[in-house]
């Protein structure tokens, strides 16, 4: 009997702990934990879940309401929820990389920045988001434009506030007030490393990382004539390929192996846009691939540069390329969004498509002259130019990299007038050989995907490559922790599938993305593990020891 009353209490104890753990799970402002999805709900109306799949950490955020500016920050602060304390790893994995992947150590000097590092760059960085907000309420600036940056920077707000407070503040949406000097206190515009908490400028930091630290190495002291050394870390590749009815498009980052590349859907009212973001706490991408609900796909990759001529208060092009990727209907909003203002700070070729039409387009820029590619299905590519500085501006262009059938992004530009802007150089040959090998070949999404992995065993500075062996065929011979990090695909059969989706958070829903692999290229079937390297002894935040994944169809939860 005593067994038997025990046995009694224990069951009722399990009934009683079961029932607690399901109403947690379906509280209007509780995370609720199954398996390795998070789900958040704030409530009805914002929502999201995080899984890992594959080593990708997958977020999907849905905010609705009658204010976009309200929608914005309940998706950032939804976000902020998810993605937590990975926002300070973020911060520090980033922090960590500037020192890793730069040889000549300019900017931090050592592992870790010291406190007059961290306000060096934070004034940089408080002193643009005060022209920033300038922009934003002079008269003069678009009204369209300014009302979308005025809901990206309500979105970053919450992102900040998602990840240090309990619950939503109580904002002003009118779109008269914004989040200035008078809202935010000082210890909220420092910048920190290493730290428990976080703060605003650390989340502007992660979102103007590539600008910050190109404005930093163009600086007078490190850039004395406007040229910076040639040892500076090359990006990513990348393809576009016309196969039939369809058009493919391709990307692959190059980055330190401390990033915490992912993937990123956001339904916020009726703007739908799936993306990889290079690490949490972006409100865009970083790294420029994905497509939104209006039928635009999108990829970049990043033109090696030794020459610029940097604007720090300027409208990043952080801010613009998030409002070019989220807003654009077309080719042309495309163009108009990126070329708002040019900074001189992380250029880049944008390839882009419209799903709607076919219709394809390249966008590259230098300090000084945007050179726009557009090519309707079956016609050769027509190109226009502008220069900000009312000066020539060519035309003329590598027709090896631009073919009617094809791009290839290789960090050298396209453009012979950008190339000789930055003093561009192809430091990385193989690649251009290999594309043009191997491009003519691809005709679905498994050969695309095939082409953005390849890797010549005798030669890791390829298509999918790694800087961390010390070999490889350059004029710049590097070591450092870096290379492809992730690969992805995507065609406008996706896009279409994105563009019928309602938005609505749906966990249970079968609808996909695009195909990403998270991983290093492996060489003698090896990839880059952090345990095996030279840099051993680095802080592993967020990050797996062994950079190592496959393909996945990324899961959507949306219908």
């Amino acid at each position: 009997m005593m067994l038997e009353g025990y046995m009694s209490r224990v069951v009722r104890y399990l009934v009683c702990l079961l029932t607690m753990l399901l109403l947690a799970a379906c509280s209007g402002s509780e995370e609720a934990a199954l398996s390795n999805r998070t789900i958040y709900t704030l409530d009805a109306n914002a929502s999201g879940v995080l899984e890992k799949t594959n080593n990708i950490a997958n977020l999907t955020v849905v905010s609705k309401d009658a204010n976009d500016l309200k929608a914005e920050y309940r998706a950032g602060f939804v976000q902020g929820k998810l993605q937590g304390k990975t926002i300070i790893s973020a911060r520090d994995n980033s922090w960590d990389l500037a020192y890793l992947l730069d040889p000549s150590h300019s900017f931090p000097k050592q592992h870790g920045p010291t406190q007059a590092e961290l306000d060096q760059a934070a004034g940089l960085l408080n002193a643009n988001y005060s022209a920033f907000l300038q922009y934003l309420n002079d008269p003069g600036t678009n009204e369209v434009t300014a009302y979308r940056l005025k809901r990206l920077l309500f979105r970053m707000l919450g992102i900040y506030h998602g990840a240090t407070l309990s619950h939503p503040a109580g904002l002003d949406f009118s779109g008269a007030w914004l989040p200035d000097t008078s809202y935010l206190n000082s210890s909220e515009l420092t910048l920190g490393y290493e730290t428990a908490s976080l703060t605003f400028m650390d989340v502007y930091f992660l979102n103007a990382y590539n600008d910050l630290m190109d404005v930093i190495s163009f600086s007078a002291e490190l850039a004395p004539v406007g040229v910076r050394p040639g040892d500076h870390p090359d990006k990513c590749s990348a393809f576009l390929k016309r196969s039939g009815s369809e058009v493919i498009l391709t990307h692959n980052t190059w980055q330190g192996f401390l990033s915490q590349s992912m993937t990123q859907t956001l339904a916020i009212n009726d703007d739908l846009l799936v993306v990889n973001a290079s690490n949490p706490g972006l409100i865009g991408s970083n790294t420029d691939f994905g497509y939104n609900n209006k039928g635009m796909m999108f990829n970049e990759t990043t033109h090696r540069m030794s020459k610029s001529e940097v604007k720090p208060d300027g409208i990043w092009i952080f801010w613009r390329a998030t409002l070019a990727e989220q807003f654009s209907a077309s080719i042309s909003d495309f163009f108009n969004a990126i070329s708002i203002d040019n900074t001189g700070t992380y250029l880049n070729g944008y390839m882009l498509v419209d799903a709607n039409t076919n219709e394809t387009g390249l966008v590259e820029m230098s300090y000084r002259c945007f050179v726009y590619y557009r090519q309707k299905p079956g016609e050769p590519y027509t190109v226009d130019s502008n220069a900000s500085d009312g000066g020539a501006c060519t035309t003329g262009y590598d027709n090896e990299m631009v073919t009617d059938d094809y791009l290839m992004g290789i960090n050298f530009p396209a453009s012979l007038q950008v190339r000789t802007d930055l003093q561009s150089t192809d430091n990385r040959p193989d690649r251009r050989q290999q594309f043009k090998q191997l491009l003519p070949g691809v005709n679905d999404v498994e050969t695309a995907k095939t082409v953005i992995t390849y890797t010549d065993p005798a030669n890791p500075l390829s298509i999918f490559g790694r800087w961390d062996l010390g070999y490889g065929e350059t004029s710049y011979p590097k070591q450092i922790p870096d290379g492809s990090i992730d690969s992805k695909v995507g065609s406008t059969g996706m896009v279409r599938s994105f563009m019928g989706l309602a938005g609505t958070l749906d966990t249970s829903s079968s609808n996909k993305g695009f195909w990403m692999l998270y991983g290093s290229a492996k060489v003698n079937n090896t990839p880059f593990i952090w345990s095996k390297s030279s840099w051993k002894w680095q802080k592993l935040r967020d990050v797996p020891d062994r950079i190592d994944g496959s393909f996945t169809l990324m899961p959507l939860y949306l219908r």
